[in-house]
């Protein structure tokens, strides 16, 4: 039973490594809040449009994490994840993000959202502007 035990945690061990070797961004937990696809990125092998994943965390004070996921439109108009990462900067466990309410989360490459302190209830907008896929600065 403890050579089972031993082998399967080398196996989860091995996957997790074998995943973080190859950049993957973390998975999605389950309490996402928010899905919303909009804009648009080009680089020289493609385009397509962007998806925003806002999960919340937490129980006492809730805090969000965002991740960017750049999608291409495949021949029969079903959309293929080209890329998708963590917005670590904005992952601290210190703010619940949400997308821009004024109809302007998404203009070209940029994405624009709102961000409020947990503690404090400070609001500050937030743009984001992304590259290709995989990649993106905070403006």
């Amino acid at each position: 039973m403890r050579l089972r035990c031993w082998m399967l945690a080398t196996g989860l061990a091995l996957a997790v490594t074998t995943a973080a070797a190859q950049g993957m961004a973390p998975e999605v937990p389950t309490q996402v809040r928010t899905v919303a696809t909009g804009g648009e990125w080009l680089s020289p092998k493609g385009g397509g449009v962007l998806r925003v994943v806002i999960a919340d965390e937490g129980f006492e004070h809730v805090h969000s994490r965002l991740w960017i996921e750049w999608l291409t439109i495949g021949e029969r108009g079903t959309p293929r994840r080209t890329a998708r990462v963590l917005v670590k900067e904005l992952s601290n466990g210190m703010a619940v993000l949400r997308l821009d309410d004024r109809g302007e989360a998404f203009q070209g490459s940029k994405i624009r959202l709102r961000s409020t302190h947990t503690y404090s209830q400070d609001t500050t907008d937030i743009t984001i502007e992304t590259g290709k896929p995989g990649h993106y600065r905070i403006l």
